[in-house]
């Protein structure tokens, strides 16, 4: 990758590198936001990233067309994220979009790409949910695809895997993209480099992110996009310090969990613990008591819509 493009495209995401409800909250309203920054990381391929919002979004031109990974974080992004596709593809139409997750911070730009006849993809335990946003819709309706396992588009020049992780990992719908001809793969929230990879979805589980970490390493990926974070040029030893801080977690969680220690006591002993070096203690203590809270003595992890409801107070 073209690291000066790194360089200016990680200024760019400074501001963006805390969780939107750990961001401190602007006394007046902001401005909409036109794009921070894009990068065509390689010369000559029509493959550009940027931020939107809160979130980087890709697309790749396919020669007559254009597949989108994530819409942005509102609808103000989304129209700036549109401007640019037109603008480095030559008004190419969006003809496929992926979302890495459903978090609105990556994806709530995506009503504004309709109407359309786009092919979507989404992770299948998430399609449900996708159908009948989509049904709300007016106009042309675009086509649902639900990845269980892993797939493979072949369009034009693209030549792209993409995967949805077995278990539930950063949340239940994870996806990812591999671009075969540059190597490059996009990631969501699944590795975030410089930024502390986060566990508060409610259906977060860490034994099933480090399997979705298996995968995008089964793929030898030569580079790495993630939704927040810095792209990185070396993809390896950013799965690795990923792997290492959620290994680290969960077997630090499993002891406390053994000894039935309360919540209190693992958010005061996590602090001495120095398990990611760029997870702020406040944020590996929202972390760790969100799986805490979850967890069996195995490690395992319930989803939080699996968990029976509270007992309201008499």
């Amino acid at each position: 990758m073209n690291r000066l493009n790194l360089r200016l495209l990680a200024a760019a995401l400074a501001v963006s590198t805390l969780p939107a409800a750990a961001q401190p909250k602007p006394s007046v309203k902001a401005p909409a936001t036109a794009v921070a920054a894009v990068a065509q990381p390689f010369k000559d391929v029509g493959l550009w990233y940027g931020v939107f919002g809160g979130t980087i979004c890709s697309w790749l031109d396919a020669g007559d067309g254009v597949f989108l990974i994530d819409t942005g974080s509102s609808a103000a992004d989304a129209k700036a994220l549109r401007a640019e596709i037109a603008k480095t593809t030559k008004n190419k139409p969006v003809k496929w979009i992926a979302m890495t997750h459903l978090h609105a911070d990556s994806n709530d730009g995506l009503a504004s790409f309709f109407p359309t006849d786009a092919t979507i993809f989404v992770n299948a335990r998430a399609s449900a949910v996708l159908v009948e946003f989509v049904g709300r819709q007016k106009g042309p309706a675009p086509n649902v695809i639900g990845v269980a396992d892993r797939i493979v588009l072949v369009a034009g020049k693209l030549r792209l895997e993409i995967g949805a992780p077995p278990a539930n990992a950063h949340t239940s719908s994870d996806l990812y993209v591999f671009d075969a001809v540059t190597r490059t793969a996009f990631v969501g929230d699944l590795v975030t480099p410089e930024r502390c990879p986060m566990l508060s979805d409610p259906d977060s589980d860490i034994k099933g992110w480090l399997v979705a970490l298996d995968r995008l390493e089964g793929l030898k990926p030569v580079g790495l996009v993630p939704s927040r974070g810095n792209p990185a040029a070396n993809a390896t030893p950013e799965i690795g310090r990923t792997r290492h801080y959620l290994t680290s977690l969960l077997q630090f969680l499993i002891d406390k969990k053994k000894q039935n220690a309360p919540e209190a006591r693992v958010s005061g002993e996590l602090a001495a613990e120095k398990i990611g070096e760029y997870c702020p203690r406040e944020l590996s203590a929202v972390n760790a008591l969100s799986v805490y809270r979850r967890m069996a003595p195995d490690g395992t992890t319930l989803p939080g819509s699996a968990l029976p409801p509270k007992t309201a107070p008499k």
